[in-house]
């Protein structure tokens, strides 16, 4: 037989024969098992196969545990286990001079990224108008928890409206557009909600962050989850339309560098310590054919007082 369901068996007196297949329970399980059989000889035989049964599935329970939504590693790569914090970042409308190229194509426009929190909720957007081009609108909306952001719907609109929503409920991320749906996650985040997240880390914690310290966050675009991935770089002193401005930059890596070295990276976040680490340039590159640069181009009144 297999040396623990048979010997269950005769001892409740239910044994029929061998039987397969063999049990998988771990010989420690079984110790455990035939103690408790030793005290309670009435125990049901289905209460039995059913702790045999969640025994067969551990391996495939265990093999199914994701990583977590937000991980953080130092410049050693070794894994921080501490409980993230996190602190809401002052309410801004933060207007932004773009100059990218598009498909080859060079390119000047205005954008806006505006950031609200009132009654532990939050509303983060982002919208670019390019000539030509068209634009483009993003907004999440969601729940503020004490480590950080709990996005509930994400919607883009470009030429086409996509939306995602988070439900925790369910334990779904799903797609508008019909990808199939994600493995919901405590902090899971999307591409707008990503970049408050990761500043309301840094104004929690600073020193918790040091050059070379590597923030992953998993992010839903408007089809997938993948990671983001950032790398505290060093301070720099900025000269934007806004004027002077001290900030700290962030490499940033997305899924298909993610596992390459910082130096791989052409894309970066620039983030102002005075003002709650606030992004104040964002610079993304997908080739030398496709690129965005963002950069500050008034001090909005709030952030003045």
């Amino acid at each position: 037989g297999c040396g623990c369901a048979c010997a269950v068996r005769k001892r409740l007196g239910k044994t029929r024969g061998r039987h397969k297949p063999r049990c998988a329970v771990p010989s420690s399980t079984r110790r455990v098992l035939f103690f408790f059989l030793q005290h309670k000889e009435t125990v049901a035989m289905n209460t039995i196969k059913a702790w045999c049964g969640l025994c067969l599935l551990a391996p495939w329970l265990v093999g199914s545990v994701q990583a977590a939504a937000i991980e953080v590693t130092n410049a050693q790569g070794s894994l921080r286990h501490a409980p993230v914090t996190w602190q809401a970042p002052p309410n801004a409308v933060l207007p932004f001079a773009v100059s990218g190229v598009a498909k080859g194509f060079h390119f000047k426009a205005q954008a806006q990224l505006r950031w609200q929190v009132q009654a532990g909720r939050y509303e983060a957007a982002q919208e670019v108008q390019m000539p030509l081009l068209g634009g483009r609108r993003q907004v999440s909306t969601g729940q503020l928890t004490a480590q950080g952001l709990q996005p509930e719907v994400f919607m883009d609109r470009a030429r086409k409206e996509y939306s995602v929503s988070f439900d925790a409920a369910s334990g779904q991320i799903t797609f508008s557009r019909g990808s199939p749906a994600a493995q919901w996650q405590a902090l899971t985040q999307d591409r707008v909600s990503v970049f408050f997240q990761v500043a309301g880390m840094l104004a929690a914690a600073p020193q918790d962050y040091p050059q070379g310290t590597r923030i992953a966050v998993q992010a839903a675009s408007n089809k997938s989850v993948k990671p983001w991935v950032f790398v505290v770089d060093r301070q720099e002193n900025l000269q934007l339309p806004a004027g002077g401005i001290k900030a700290l930059k962030l490499l940033h890596l997305d899924a298909d560098n993610a596992q390459a070295g910082a130096h791989a990276s052409h894309s970066a976040l620039w983030v102002a310590p005075q003002w709650g680490y606030l992004p104040v340039r964002i610079r993304m590159q997908e080739s030398a054919n496709d690129s965005l640069d963002l950069q500050l181009q008034t001090v909005p009144e709030e952030l003045r007082k």
